[in-house]
């Protein structure tokens, strides 16, 4: 999903004519399928009614008889597009629940969750105080006529939640939710992405090895990785762990050495067998792919990794 982060509220950029014309605006209704109207409401949000083209409403959301009217920091609606972030976003507490209102009748709802590590200071950006967070997709559920139901996922923790609507063009608006109880989590996942297919000759762009949703992050890892291309010809390296300090808890990523990579693209022709070797405080895991055959629709070139036994998760 494209958030465009920025790294200042300040930061703009306006680019003309990059939404989609003829996207309806529409008013919420008086009360949400799961409950009365809120008794009381208030407003938050970055505006650039004055400095920008002009935007879409702002979301609704609703949680424990409030209201919170939303502006997006971030948009993509008819004749012009602003990004941006808000540094500080509106705190809603500690509800189970939340129900967002989508203001556009063209755009669909998904919402990022990422953890504070940190509790929010006055003035800090989320960005720092993200860093080493949980990062996760959140579930909705769509309630019909704009609404959707947003439930806690994850940890129970303080989270940065960003509200990402499109279809035709996009909003972004952002809140920070300390959810009381751990809900949903994701079951880990990995992928690879090492060879690829540049008009029908097999090609590599470098080694990107990332797993991501583990229950807790390992202090001790390893990875090897073995291809095999169609003729037989193989050989076997070591993937080499980023040096970005700033990864989600519980995900890994590997993305190096690329001379390597480039070099198993040379073996021989398609199909390539990798199998994959990932050591975790002591435990084994391993993974075979194939590739094309195992690529991931959309995230092309990788593929999707299965590991023997299952990946720790929570």
């Amino acid at each position: 999903m494209d958030v465009r982060i920025l790294l200042a509220v300040s930061t703009l950029l306006l680019v003309v004519a990059c939404g989609e014309e003829g996207l309806t605006a529409v008013d919420p209704p008086t009360a949400t399928p799961n409950g009365p109207a809120p008794t009381a409401t208030t407003t938050a949000g970055v505006r650039h009614d004055e400095t920008g083209p002009d935007g879409p409403p702002p979301f609704r959301v609703r949680y424990d008889g409030q209201e919170l009217v939303l502006h997006p920091h971030t948009y993509c609606y008819d004749t012009g597009c602003v990004d941006g972030v808000d540094a500080n976003p509106p705190d809603i507490g500690s509800p189970a629940e939340i129900q967002v209102y989508v203001p556009v009748e063209e755009f669909a709802l998904s919402v990022h969750a990422r953890e504070l590590i940190r509790p929010p200071q006055p003035d800090q950006p989320s960005f720092d105080a993200t860093c080493g967070g949980r990062s996760l997709e959140v579930p909705v559920e769509d309630l019909g006529d704009g609404w959707y139901s947003v439930r806690a996922a994850g940890p129970a923790a303080h989270y940065d939640i960003q509200l990402f609507a499109q279809g035709g063009g996009d909003m972004i608006g952002s809140l920070r939710w300390r959810t009381p109880s751990a809900g949903w989590m994701p079951d880990p996942s990995a992928r690879l992405a090492l060879i690829a297919d540049h008009d029908g000759e097999p090609d590599s762009y470098g080694l990107e090895l990332a797993v991501e949703d583990l229950a807790e992050t390992p202090t001790d890892v390893s990875a090897e990785i073995e291809v095999t291309a169609a003729n037989g010809r193989s050989m076997t390296f070591a993937a080499e762990e980023s040096v970005d300090r700033c990864r989600s808890a519980g995900d890994l990523y590997f993305d190096r050495p690329d001379g390597p990579a480039r070099k198993a693209a040379g073996l021989g022709d398609f199909p390539f067998t990798t199998t994959v070797t990932l050591t975790l405080d002591g435990r084994t895991y391993r993974a075979t792919a194939v590739y094309p055959d195992d690529e991931i629709e959309g995230n092309e070139p990788s593929v999707a990794l299965q590991f023997v036994p299952g990946l720790p998760g929570l």
